[in-house]
């Protein structure tokens, strides 16, 4: 019988985990900014920033999106990042991506004027190696939940040795760092990309399949096994024909309700990690709410 995941049921826990993480910070440290910067009027990355949003009132940390008009330039991104990487005021920075096409070229060399010690989602060059070299556990926080949906779905990092696993998309925001986690934990990991051949070779022969690539209905019946572990990171639709595939599914992440409740809690997360002046304890004792 299949399992149909509950992102929302499961995020609701993990947010009184990071409630309470909150309410023992400092009053200095609880009064800092989580910024969200969207550029452009994207009606799926507004959804996601209004359920950030409301995620972080729940919680008790003050969330301040900035809405810019697709017409800002390069310059005018640059300086923003200047002014909110020296504001006190702001712990954490991050921008809904992609950014609009005309920043494809400059977009990672935008991002990547991040504040290192303000970057909550592992979006700049320098925190993405270090996730993907396996020298840090602070991870993007969509990598996060995927892990710990895996791990309800009974194959945590305890287990995942000899299992094979299919990544679809490799992106630096999921998909590389999320092979290179898994990989690190033993996982038989193959990564596929638009460049793929015959991709349900790979698909119905996997015991996981994580599919990021926002690619809707990618994922068909026809391309899955019985009783697999099939987790939707598509967005805002979903990559895996939902109807279709759940009845062969073992477990399955719907879109929407699965990944994204998780994620979002998955960045309040990180963004206590962040501005904690425990954060290199919590490092050290590998402690996680996700």
């Amino acid at each position: 019988m299949v399992t149909v995941f509950s992102g929302k049921d499961f995020a609701e826990k993990l947010e009184q985990k990071v409630a309470r993480s909150f309410s023992l910070l400092s009053p200095e440290l609880q009064k800092l900014t989580l910024v969200d910067i969207l550029v452009g009027n994207d009606r799926a990355a507004q959804i996601y920033l209004n359920l950030k949003r409301l995620a972080a009132k729940r919680v008790g940390i003050s969330f301040g999106p900035i809405r810019l008009l697709k017409a800002v330039s390069e310059n005018d991104l640059l300086d923003l990042i200047e002014k909110l990487n020296r504001s006190r005021r702001v712990g954490g920075i991050m921008f809904q991506l992609p950014l609009p096409k005309k920043f494809r070229i400059a977009q990672q060399r935008i991002i990547d004027e991040i504040a290192f010690d303000k970057d909550v989602d592992c979006l700049t060059s320098r925190r993405l190696a270090q996730v993907i070299s396996g020298k840090s556990s602070f991870l993007p926080a969509t990598v996060e939940a995927v892990m710990a949906i895996l791990e309800q779905a009974g194959v945590g990092k305890s287990n995942l040795s000899g299992k094979k696993v299919v990544v679809v998309g490799r992106s630096n925001v999921v998909g590389r760092p999320l092979a290179a986690l898994l990989g690190k934990y033993g996982a038989l990991v193959t990564t596929c990309h638009r460049q793929t051949k015959l991709l349900s070779n790979y698909t119905q022969s996997a015991e996981i399949i994580i599919s990021a690539t926002g690619q809707p209905n990618l994922i068909k019946k026809a391309m899955v096994s019985s009783e697999q572990i099939i987790i939707d990171v598509g967005s805002p639709e979903g990559d895996v024909d939902f109807l279709e595939v759940k009845d062969k599914a073992r477990f399955i992440t719907p879109v929407p309700g699965g990944v994204g409740p998780v994620t979002v809690a998955c960045l309040l997360a990180n963004f206590i990690r962040l501005v904690s002046k425990e954060g290199k304890q919590w490092e050290r004792k590998k402690i996680a709410f996700c």
